[in-house]
């Protein structure tokens, strides 16, 4: 589901993933310039667009962020338009090329937000090497911040024989801002400019420990960091996935592209269908809410694949797609809400329909978070739909949702009460705005009186000044959220009217320490709602101990998503792969 809009200020924009590109030497590279004006906030990008023979492929950096390079899809560069996509951060771009060509005009959008931004062409040459970088030695620690505990990390490195300091941000998938260091034996300082980031730290007898204070953004925090001569990889949560399938796989996988004509739509995905003589049930994979690819690819995490794998394994089909706009699909995700999103799952069945070796009277829908909505709207729409598997479905409107979701997740982690009861009160006071409101600009206009009516109740201390700046800095960013296609539908629709007329066999399971999909309002919602159907093959499910992704966990809050290995637990595995076959694998 989405996230507490109120959970923190805007990042942007370009930091949310790093991924370097490499570039053939001998490919030419045209560059463009422009500035994103986000909120008051001037952004100076440049984008690389770089081709050798048929194959274009891009980069995308923001100067004011730092240097860091973003491998782009789905590029396209002609005579009259210039489009890329940034899929890891969810961005994407779209031009009208002048006649001249000489500039670009168009929109940059990011999570349903829309900015203009104008390109001006520079200079086509070759394409440069890339950069030779050599690691000297890492310094790495765990901050924390109450909510989350990242890990940092600081490498010196020679950069084309240079010296040079580059940052990273572990937990979330940020590496490679440059900055600069010192080291005189006893004390070191790390200065990230970019992101206004300085830590100082005196160093231990050995020269092997750090311990100081992490600045930045007007915050102070102790941060102990230690001295290695690799990267951080021992405890690397990017890459210790233990549940990524391996093969041999008893079961084809094919690259798949279905229509959904009614919305011009092309949906690209992976169909995996169990070696058999005879014909086999299938299922399709519903992604959460967001854009997301047919993995449900998050943190490193491929919730899809790992229960794609598993279900194929047990001779039962699974087709997992990209969301419209979003990976290798085509269409405008930022304007589709879920009615609309449910369309493109109801091709997916129809696509599933024609392939002969795939049983057509037993297909079924398993949609997870947002996919648990769309799965009851679309099998009560239609009499096609074997089963259905909501996973982390929800029972109340989306109102209820945001407002329950933001204050379990507060409480999972050790931030102060008076801090959770203000957010709280500040969520609750959007959304209700945000339901009487469907324009960004009253929206906008209702919020500031109400935060404005809320700060001053705060208590006059030397703190209320700049919690009062956090606070307003956060309102256009709200205002965008709430006012979206995606938010506005979500926010009062009632998924119990579906969940009446859901008749096929229904399997509903959920995490009792799910903070996003609570489960003692959502089950129990369900579970009455399904019953007034008179469906006669339902069951519900509460896992103990698992989270939002249905992983093992402590508090289920978010910041552990990232750390926990495990992608889902193998006892949701086997009851989702169980309940399927007793009733549909021959």
């Amino acid at each position: 589901m989405k996230l507490n809009p109120l959970a923190g200020l805007l990042s942007l924009l370009v930091l949310a993933c790093t991924s370097g590109l490499i570039l053939a030497q001998e490919a030419t590279t045209t560059t463009y310039t422009g500035t994103l004006s986000v909120f008051g906030n001037k952004l100076r990008l440049e984008v690389d667009m770089t081709k050798r023979g048929d194959n274009l492929t891009g980069a995308l950096r923001s100067l004011d962020q730092g240097n860091v390079p973003l491998t782009t899809e789905k590029n396209v560069l002609t005579e009259s338009e210039l489009k890329f996509a940034v899929p890891k951060i969810g961005a994407q771009y779209a031009g009208t090329v002048s006649e001249d060509g000489k500039t670009v005009e168009g929109k940059f959008t990011q999570n349903g937000m829309k900015f203009e931004l104008k390109l001006t062409k520079g200079k086509t040459g070759k394409a440069k090497a890339p950069d030779r970088i050599v690691l000297k030695e890492a310094w790495v620690g765990e901050l924390n911040l109450g909510i989350m505990k990242p890990v940092m990390q600081f490498r010196i490195v020679t950069k084309n024989g240079n010296p040079a300091l580059l940052f990273d941000s572990i937990t979330e998938g940020v590496r490679g801002i440059e900055g600069t260091y010192t080291n005189d034996g006893s004390k070191m300082t790390f200065e990230v400019k970019a992101i206004k980031l300085k830590y100082e730290g005196e160093l231990d007898d050995t020269g092997q420990m750090a311990t100081g204070s992490w600045k930045q953004g007007g915050r102070e925090l102790p941060l102990e960091l230690k001295r290695q001569l690799t990267e951080y990889s021992s405890k690397n949560v990017w890459k210790n996935r233990p549940q990524r399938p391996k093969g041999p796989f008893p079961y084809d996988a094919q690259d798949v592209v279905f229509e959904n004509k009614k919305a011009e739509v092309k949906l690209a995905g992976t169909l995996t269908i169990p070696k058999s003589d005879g014909k086999v049930p299938a299922v399709i994979l519903i992604s959460g809410s967001g854009p997301q690819d047919r993995d449900e690819t998050l943190m490193e995490h491929k919730p899809f694949l790992v229960l794609a794998d598993y279900l194929s394994r047990r001779g039962i089909a699974v087709l997992r797609y990209d969301d419209r706009g979003t990976n290798q699909s085509t269409g405008k995700f930022s304007t589709a809400n879920t009615q609309d999103l449910a369309t493109d799952a109801a091709a997916a069945i129809d696509f599933l329909k024609s392939n002969d070796r795939i049983d057509a009277t037993k297909i079924g829908l398993a949609g997870h978070s947002e996919g648990g909505l769309i799965a009851p709207i679309v099998a009560t729409d239609r009499d096609d739909v074997a089963f259905t598997v909501l996973m982390a479905g929800t029972g109340i409107t989306g109102s209820e949702i945001i407002t329950s979701q933001s204050e379990a997740m507060l409480r999972a982690t050790d931030v102060p009460e008076d801090e959770i009861k203000l957010a709280v009160k500040l969520n609750r006071a959007a959304v209700e705005i945000a339901l009487k409101n469907d324009d960004e600009e009253s929206i906008t206009s209702e919020l500031e009186k109400a935060f404005d009516e809320i700060i001053d109740g705060l208590p006059d201390d030397e703190d209320k000044e700049e919690t009062a700046k956090a606070i307003r800095a956060q309102i256009p960013l709200i205002a965008k959220q709430f006012s979206n296609d995606w938010m506005s539908y979500f926010l009062t629709y009632d998924p119990k009217p579906a969940l009446r007329k859901l008749t096929c066999p229904t399997l509903f399971i959920i995490g009792s320490k799910d903070m996003q999909v609570l489960a003692d309002l959502n089950l129990p919602a369900v579970t009455e709602a399904v019953k007034e159907s008179g469906n006669t093959d339902f069951e519900a499910v509460e896992f103990e101990d698992l989270n939002h992704l249905f992983q093992k966990c402590e508090t289920g809050a978010l910041a552990e998503y990232a750390s926990i290995e495990e992608t889902i637990n193998e006892a949701v595995l086997q009851k989702i792969a169980d309940w399927i076959s007793k009733r549909f694998v021959n």
